[in-house]
């Protein structure tokens, strides 16, 4: 728990620090632009990123009717509303999927099958995430939307790289099983000749259980090739209105000129991509400095801070908020260090069923 509250703690200090930054120079042009913002439009934007929410939700309610039947759609909502919290208090979202096997426990649903429900839910948004990722690519090669932002450039292809690699071996590990241990082994084997690896058995124990647990799941999807494919269908559509939510936020504050559907989608998508593996709980700092970065190749001055800003509150804040007040409504004090005891017991579960 001490930790969590550290984190807060760094995700307050980058925001203020952050504000800061926005604010220094041009303090009366942001407050200006900011309370002449066009409130319907700005409705319009919460209302794009409920959109987002609901097709996120029905990805994940898919694959959770599978294993329970009778649960509900506001459940499976609950779960991710919380998962917005604890993703965002948490270094590379670690913590959402942890508290909502937790809340799955709670309904009667083991802490396998809890396991099994997040990792094909991943693995379904990772597919989706890395389709409109190359889309982005394709685009900014046709239209040269950010050549002149080399080191963000180069930010976002590392981390379409490292998608990309998570993607293809999440795949290759879900549908491979003895040639997954044989080069596990290799690997291991290999780094523990030049003493880069300690405790060889342990560590290849641990990563032949994670693809165990990976190769289960392949399975699974492949026995419900229905719900998987609706749910891949429901993960493009709920980036595609994140991926879009930005021009909404552009006409509040009318700076909207530059922008088009498919410009805000290439620089969403290569925000997002660019930010899934800062180590900064909620990436703080790393997704305001690639928003601006991103964007400011269409947008200036007071309008471009306000833009992140604005953003930034409703994608991040605002789901954050709503999700922390969620969750201590239906939980009493200890549920989080209950759900950490449950995340760690599973590992060690998992690493015994492979010897």
């Amino acid at each position: 728990m001490k930790k969590k509250w550290f984190n807060i703690l760094i995700i307050l200090a980058i925001t203020v620090g952050f504000l800061w930054f926005t604010l220094k120079d041009n303090f009366n042009g942001v407050v200006s632009t900011l309370f002449s913002a066009n409130i319907g439009w700005l409705l319009l934007a919460l209302a794009v990123f409920c959109i987002y929410m609901l097709f996120d939700t029905l990805s994940t309610y898919g694959i959770i009717k599978i294993y329970k039947k009778d649960a509900t759609f506001k459940f499976a909502l609950y779960l991710g509303i919380i998962n917005k919290f604890f993703c965002g208090i948490t270094p590379l979202s670690s913590g959402g999927q942890p508290m909502q096997i937790y809340e799955l426990k709670k309904k009667g649903v083991p802490v396998s099958t809890g396991a099994n429900i997040e990792v094909q839910a991943y693995m379904m948004f990772q597919i989706a995430l890395m389709f409109w990722a190359i889309l982005s690519v394709i685009f900014d090669q046709i239209f040269h939307f950010f050549q002149y932002v080399p080191v963000l450039q180069q930010m976002m292809e590392a981390g379409f790289i490292i998608n990309l690699v998570i993607l293809l071996a999440l795949l290759f590990i879900s549908f491979s099983k003895n040639f997954n241990k044989a080069v596990i082994r290799g690997i291991i084997n290999t780094l523990a000749k030049f003493g880069l690896v300690k405790n060889k058995k342990a560590r290849i124990e641990r990563w032949e259980a994670a693809c165990q647990n990976y190769y289960e799941n392949g399975q699974e999807l492949l026995r419900n090739k229905k719900t998987f494919a609706k749910g891949v269908c429901y993960q493009l559509l709920a980036l595609l209105a994140y991926y879009w939510l930005p021009i909404f936020i552009a006409l509040a504050i009318g700076c909207a000129d530059n922008l088009n559907l498919i410009n805000v989608f290439a620089a969403s998508s290569y925000v997002f991509v660019m930010g899934c593996y800062v180590p900064i709980p909620g990436a703080s700092g790393g997704m305001e400095a690639g928003f601006m970065g991103f964007f400011g190749n269409f947008v200036e001055g007071a309008p471009l801070n306000v833009f992140v800003l604005l953003w930034r509150g409703i994608t991040y804040y605002l789901p954050m908020i709503v999700g922390a007040v969620a969750f201590n409504v239906h939980n009493s004090k200890g549920a989080i260090e209950e759900a950490e005891k449950i995340a760690s017991d599973s590992s060690k579960a998992k690493a015994k069923k492979t010897t």
